[in-house]
């Protein structure tokens, strides 16, 4: 009874986490040969994937006592088997991302290291589900049975799909869409991007350089002003 009550705890966080940020519109729900043979009808072109859960048991080589080591779960988009409204396989923007490269990671480190400096890193939670999938081509998502609504409003609709809303991690554009929603957010901060160096920027008032490896933030400057910029981000 206490197994099953836990699991039906870790359910309902689950359901709060990512219906409750809006990843995918659960009340649009439809069956796909509806959703394809309309996509056909008018001549466009539509996706469909499927979002699974993976759990991994993170700092797993710390002993079982230690605080630091505990499972975590995420929800995924499967990027590698998506198909169009003919079942054939999908075409995407390719919307390559540029994260910092490694020079750059080692520049911000000898920055961090000039007198009355220091270094910081940070990562975005929920990074890529800030942004949305504004791709033309609507992208639908299948569910695990497993996390349908209990009310079994679901049970009759054939192969049930729902429209992906935010830019879920695993799909092929995601990384695109965040790295656009994070530069713009950056500038509107006051950093200012550095010429030929993507994912570097500089705030010119605060001296900070700041670097963008996906979601993983590193920052280095003066003491007094690491907080500032934090808090601008």
């Amino acid at each position: 009874g206490d197994v099953g009550a836990e699991q039906q705890r870790r359910r309902r966080q689950r359901e709060m986490c990512v219906r409750g940020r809006g990843v995918w519109e659960v009340t649009g729900v439809r069956a796909w040969s509806a959703v394809a043979a309309e996509a056909k009808a008018a001549n466009k072109n539509v996706h469909v994937g499927r979002i699974f859960e993976i759990c991994v048991d993170k700092n797993c080589e710390l002993q079982t006592s230690d605080s630091r080591r505990k499972y975590k779960g995420r929800v995924v988009f499967q990027g590698n088997q998506v198909k169009d409204e003919n079942f054939e396989a999908a075409m995407f923007q390719e919307m390559g991302s540029a994260p910092a490269t490694m020079e750059a990671s080692k520049s911000c480190d000898f920055f961090s290291l000039l007198p009355g400096h220091r270094g910081q890193q940070a990562d975005a939670e929920s990074a890529y589900t800030q942004s949305k999938l504004s791709s033309g081509i609507m992208t639908w998502v299948r569910i695990p049975r497993h996390e349908w609504p209990e009310d079994g409003s679901w049970d009759n609709i054939p192969d049930p799909v729902c429209p992906l809303i935010l830019a879920l991690y695993g799909h092929p554009d995601a990384g695109g869409y965040w790295e656009k929603h994070c530069d713009t957010h950056l500038c509107d901060c006051g950093f200012k991007p550095i010429p030929n160096w993507r994912s570097c920027y500089f705030h010119p008032e605060l001296k900070l350089f700041l670097i963008v490896y996906v979601d993983d933030f590193k920052m280095a400057g003066p003491a007094a002003n690491m907080q500032k910029g934090w808090d601008l981000i």
